[in-house]
């Protein structure tokens, strides 16, 4: 399971370095190797585990009628902008330009761990989208505490 925040740095090389503690969050002490980029929602980049990308496209997205014209552009967006991405011998890897136009990065990233997906931020960004305090108390009140 992904979990946690990170801010990780981008050499003069534009790759990043992904975190050991996402890179080993197989429940097997496996290293990923690949990641699949893709479109996020809100102007960030989703990473998965290769297993996780091929459930998520089998369940969610091979199922949708594609007689619909919305169904359509969904597969586009997320289809059409993945990518594989090898990580090197130190765990760092180079988000294809595509995705880091369509997400704002630039020399600050935040990464995110999200069960059983990564989201990649531009910092700037990822401020804006941050929860204030009165979305949080609501948050908490509809999960019980």
């Amino acid at each position: 399971m992904f979990m946690g925040e990170f801010r990780p740095s981008i050499d003069e090389k534009g790759r990043i370095a992904i975190p050991v503690r996402l890179r080993k969050a197989f429940g097997e002490e496996r290293i990923v190797n690949t990641l699949i980029l893709t479109h996020g929602f809100d102007k960030c980049i989703m990473a998965f585990r290769q297993d996780d990308w091929r459930e998520f496209v089998e369940t969610r997205l091979v199922p949708l009628s594609q007689a619909d014209p919305k169904n359509r552009m969904r597969l586009r967006f997320l289809m059409g902008g993945a990518a594989d991405c090898e990580l090197d011998r130190q765990g760092r890897i180079i988000i294809p330009q595509h995705l880091k136009e369509y997400a704002e990065i630039g020399s600050e990233v935040i990464i995110l761990g999200l069960y059983n997906r990564v989201e990649i931020w531009a910092s700037d960004l990822y401020a804006r989208y941050r929860p204030d305090g009165e979305s949080l108390n609501s948050f908490a009140g509809e999960l019980g505490f």
